[in-house]
């Protein structure tokens, strides 16, 4: 399997009782799934999502067959513009987690955090851009990407090859990975006529203990699996 993307988030929240926190967790996982599905264009996938305590820090990543994402990347005739197409949909479902993790903590004294990490998408379209300025040859260029897809796709190496080959010295700059703080507004802020609400004041939980929440879906026809560890 391939990581395409990964999206790291943390916000300073006090913690939750163990049931609402493994409550908030699930959720946030079935939210999350949906978007994907919804913007997601590949035929099947494996997404993980951990959720951990000492304020709260998530970390998802979604996985991909080989077969599944070389046959998607070829499909835009462009290798280097499905990379980016992909890792732009990538973004934006890393950019709903993190917003959505956020949302039932407006009283937070910090925005969010959140990184978007392209993964292979990442390492792929850096390997149009270093045969662009001649810092690698199309040969060497498609020696590395075996590295990331691995020896099973025959096909689209040759025409990755190609591509590389015909890739013009001028490129446009490599996809960046992207950090975010959005602003979390309560339904208030939404609308101006409305009376704003006192925010449910959060007693911090106070126990020697913390705890994750493992989160995972190993495709889309698959259960799905969840974990409370003690950490």
């Amino acid at each position: 399997m391939i990581n395409i993307g990964t999206t790291d988030f943390y916000l300073d929240v006090p913690s939750l009782p163990v049931e609402e926190f493994e409550s908030y967790s699930s959720k946030l996982f079935d939210d999350w799934e949906a978007y994907v599905g919804d913007v997601i264009k590949l035929p099947d996938y494996y997404l993980a999502l951990d959720v951990q305590e000492g304020s709260i820090s998530a970390k998802s990543k979604i996985l991909v067959g080989a077969a599944s994402i070389c046959t998607f990347l070829a499909s835009y005739g462009s290798i280097s513009s499905g990379a980016k197409n992909l890792y732009s949909d990538i973004q934006a479902v890393g950019n709903f987690l993190g917003v959505t993790a956020a949302a039932p903590f407006p009283e937070a004294n910090s925005k969010p955090k959140i990184r978007n990490r392209g993964e292979a998408l990442t390492k792929l379209q850096s390997l149009f851009v270093r045969v662009a300025n001649g810092s690698l040859t199309p040969d060497e260029a498609t020696i590395l990407a075996r590295n990331i897809f691995g020896e099973d796709v025959p096909d689209f190496m040759q025409q990755l090859q190609e591509s590389l080959e015909n890739t013009p010295s001028q490129l446009s700059l490599p996809i960046e990975d992207t950090e975010m703080e959005p602003n979390i507004t309560s339904s208030s802020d939404k609308d101006p006529d409305r009376k704003p609400v006192t925010p449910k004041e959060r007693i911090p939980v106070i126990r020697p203990d913390q705890y994750r929440v493992e989160i995972w879906r190993e495709s889309k026809r698959s259960e799905r699996n969840i974990r409370v560890r003690k950490i």
